[in-house]
C-alpha cells in the first residue's frame, strides 16, 4: 500500500473547493492524461486514462466513485481499475477548512497497485504513483485558482 498526504490553500471558499470535487462533471476535467469518461450515476464515473511505470505504459479503465461526503467539509473518492498488466485501488480524502475566502485543502491518498507494474519494484512504483496523484492535485488547485480568479 502507498500513501501520499499532502495540503494547500486556496484563496476561495470551502463551499467552492468542496463542489469542484463532488461535481463528477467538474471533477473529470482534473483527471490527468484523460482518454474518455461516461457519466454512470451522480455518484459514479468510468474512465479510461493514460498511466503507466517507465516503460510498461498504457491505458488504464477505472471506475470512479464518490464515496463518503460531508457537504463542504470532506468527500472521498475511491477508484479501481485495470489495464497495461496492472490493476489499481484507490482512495483519495479531501476534508476542506476555512473561514471567509481562503480555504485550507487536506488530502491523503492510498493506493494498492498489482501485476507487472508493481513487480517493477517499490521505489520506482512509488515515484509513478506520486508523479500522478501530484498531477491531479495540482491540476485541482489550479482550478480552484483559476476560479478565484474570476
Amino acid at each position: 500500500m502507498l500513501t501520499f498526504e499532502d495540503s494547500f490553500e486556496v484563496k476561495t471558499k470551502p463551499e467552492n473547493a468542496y463542489s469542484q470535487v463532488a461535481d463528477m462533471e467538474e471533477l473529470v476535467k482534473l483527471v490527468p492524461d484523460l482518454i474518455s469518461h461516461e457519466k454512470v450515476s451522480d455518484t459514479e464515473m468510468k474512465l479510461t486514462a493514460k498511466a503507466g511505470v517507465s516503460f510498461i505504459k498504457g491505458k488504464f479503465d477505472l471506475i470512479l466513485d464518490v464515496t463518503d461526503k460531508t457537504e463542504n467539509q470532506e468527500i472521498t473518492l475511491k477508484g479501481r481499475g485495470n489495464g497495461s498488466g496492472a490493476s489499481v485501488d484507490f482512495t483519495l480524502n479531501f476534508r476542506f477548512t476555512g473561514d471567509g475566502d481562503t480555504t485550507k485543502v487536506d488530502w491523503k491518498a492510498d493506493m494498492n497497485v498489482v501485476g507487472t507494474a508493481a513487480s517493477m519494484g517499490a521505489r520506482m512504483m512509488k515515484s509513478a504513483s506520486q508523479k500522478y496523484i501530484t498531477k491531479l492535485v495540482k491540476s485541482y488547485k489550479k482550478a480552484l485558482e483559476g476560479e478565484a480568479a474570476e
